[in-house]
């Protein structure tokens, strides 16, 4: 990876795509006053560099009867974090899973269909001999995704 500065032109490139990341190369460089090769190379390089990970949708899972996300806040008996995560990563409805630094040691993000799923998702975690406790708190809204509100520098 490279220390090369990202600078305005990738900034756009990067905010344009992630408010849609189908947007064409042709469409960005006519907003940012490039030409469509400089997206794609700038693109490509960003790519390379890790920067840009991947290009994704965003489901509505509401729309597909999962009806809940849930945040769930794990705390392990030390040093067994690794394992947790590896054992919640395997869990069906679990979308995102890290290790974290604060109350918790394990923080995921499930999509559940109704309460008893959500309650059976948190059984199982507990279930877990290296579990001390679990903390489960449910979304109430449709969550807002701000992807502007991502700071560059």
């Amino acid at each position: 990876m490279s220390d090369r500065e990202v600078d305005e032109t990738d900034i756009k490139i990067l905010r344009m795509l992630q408010v849609d990341a189908r947007k064409s190369f042709g469409e960005i460089a006519s907003q940012c006053g490039v030409s469509r090769e400089t997206v794609k190379n700038r693109f490509d390089t960003m790519k390379k560099e890790g920067i840009i990970r991947g290009t994704s949708i965003v489901i509505n899972p509401r729309k597909m009867d999962k009806k809940h996300i849930v945040i769930i806040g794990i705390q392990t008996t030390q040093p067994y974090s690794n394992q947790v995560l590896n054992m919640v990563k395997k869990i069906p409805g679990i979308c995102v899973a890290t290790r974290a630094v604060g109350r918790y040691d394990v923080e995921a993000i499930a999509i559940q269909k109704d309460i008893q799923q959500i309650g059976n998702t948190g059984d199982t975690i507990g279930d877990f001999q290296q579990v001390k406790s679990v903390d489960v708190d449910i979304f109430v809204d449709k969550p807002l995704l701000c992807p502007k509100n991502f700071e560059f520098e």
